[in-house]
C-alpha cells in the first residue's frame, strides 16, 4: 500500500499581525488535526531581484535549506520541516507571492491569498493546482476558477466591552495605501502595526473605524467590538459589487459613508457569521485534502 503524500507549506515565521503568515500556519494546524502529515518549510525573507531569483531557482532544494529563527504559534499544532521531509511525492503549498517553484517540487499547490499582481509580482509554473482564499484573490482566466480554501479561527481578544465612554475614530491603511485620505481620519488613531490586544482596546474606545484596505478582517473585528466599521471605497462601483467579492462584508460593515445605517442595523449579526465561517473553513480544508490527494497520490 502506497504511503500518502505529505504536505509542506512554504511559509514565513509566524507573525500575529500578518494575515498571510496566520493563514499558512493555521492551514498546517488544521491539516494536522485531520490526521495529515504536514510541516512548515521556512522561506527566506529577503526580496530577490529577477537575476537573483533565477539563480536561486537553479540550486538544488537541499542547498536552499536554512533554519533561521522561525517562530511558531504555541496555540497551534505545527512543526518545522526538515530537509528529509521533502520527498518526490510531497505536496508543496506555495502562497501567490512565492516566485516560481524554489523547492523544485513535482506536486505544487498555489494558494492565492491575495490577487496576484495587484500588489506583488507573481511567477507560477506549469501544472500547478490553484486554490483561492476568496473570490477577490482569484485570476479565473489563469486558474479556470480556483476552489475555495480558507482557514479561520476567531480571535477571542475581540469582544464588545460595552464601554460608555466611546469617542473618536481609528483607521487602517495596509493595502489601501494608494487611496487618497479622507478628512475623517485626519486626527484619528492609526492601528497599523499594533498587536491584536492593542487593536481590540482601540476598537472598544472609539466610535468609528475606517479601513482603506477593502479586504481585511479588521473590519469585522471592529464590528464585534461595537465600533462602527466603515470601508473607504475605491475598488468597486457599489456596495453590491464589493460584497460579491467580500461575502464577509455583508453584515456590520459600511461600504462608504452613505452606508452607515446598514452597518449599524446588522452589526449584531457579525459574531454568528464568524462562528459559521469557522465551520465552513474546516470544510474547505477537508475538500482541499480530497482534491490534492486524488490529483497527486500515486504520481
Amino acid at each position: 500500500m502506497n504511503k500518502r503524500p505529505n504536505y509542506l507549506i512554504y511559509a514565513p515565521s509566524y507573525d500575529p499581525d500578518s494575515g498571510g503568515a496566520i493563514f499558512l500556519h493555521q492551514l498546517a494546524h488544521v491539516l494536522d488535526s485531520l490526521g495529515e502529515d504536514v510541516r512548515l518549510w521556512p522561506w527566506t525573507m529577503e526580496k530577490l531581484s529577477a537575476p537573483a531569483w533565477l539563480k536561486k531557482l537553479s540550486r538544488k532544494p537541499s542547498s536552499l535549506w536554512k533554519n533561521p529563527k522561525f517562530d511558531l504559534n504555541p496555540d497551534l499544532n505545527t512543526r518545522i520541516a526538515r530537509p528529509s521531509d521533502l520527498r518526490p511525492d510531497s505536496i508543496v503549498v506555495y502562497p501567490e507571492v512565492t516566485l516560481g517553484n524554489p523547492l523544485h517540487a513535482r506536486n505544487v499547490v498555489r494558494w492565492l491569498l491575495y490577487r496576484p499582481g495587484l500588489k506583488d509580482p507573481y511567477a507560477f509554473t506549469e501544472n500547478e493546482m490553484f486554490f483561492r482564499a476568496g473570490e477577490m484573490s482569484d485570476l479565473p482566466d489563469l486558474t479556470g476558477g480556483a476552489p475555495d480554501l480558507y482557514v479561520w479561527n476567531r480571535n477571542r481578544v475581540y469582544r464588545n466591552e460595552q464601554r460608555a465612554d466611546r469617542a473618536g475614530a481609528c483607521y487602517m491603511v495596509r493595502k489601501g495605501h494608494e487611496k487618497p485620505r479622507i478628512p475623517e481620519t485626519e486626527n484619528a488613531i492609526c492601528i497599523d502595526g499594533m498587536s491584536h490586544a492593542e487593536v481590540a482596546e482601540v476598537f472598544n474606545r472609539c466610535d468609528v473605524f475606517y479601513s482603506y484596505d477593502e479586504a481585511t478582517m479588521y473590519s469585522q473585528f471592529a464590528a464585534i467590538c461595537g465600533c462602527l466599521s466603515v470601508i473607504v471605497p475605491g475598488l468597486y462601483a457599489s456596495r453590491a459589487d464589493w460584497v460579491a467579492a467580500h461575502p464577509m462584508g455583508r453584515y456590520g460593515v459600511a461600504y462608504g459613508l452613505d452606508d452607515l445605517d446598514h452597518a449599524r442595523a446588522t452589526q449584531d449579526q457579525v459574531g454568528d457569521m464568524l462562528d459559521e465561517k469557522e465551520r465552513d473553513s474546516r470544510r474547505t480544508v477537508e475538500a482541499f485534502v480530497a482534491k490534492t490527494q486524488a490529483a497527486f497520490a500515486g504520481r
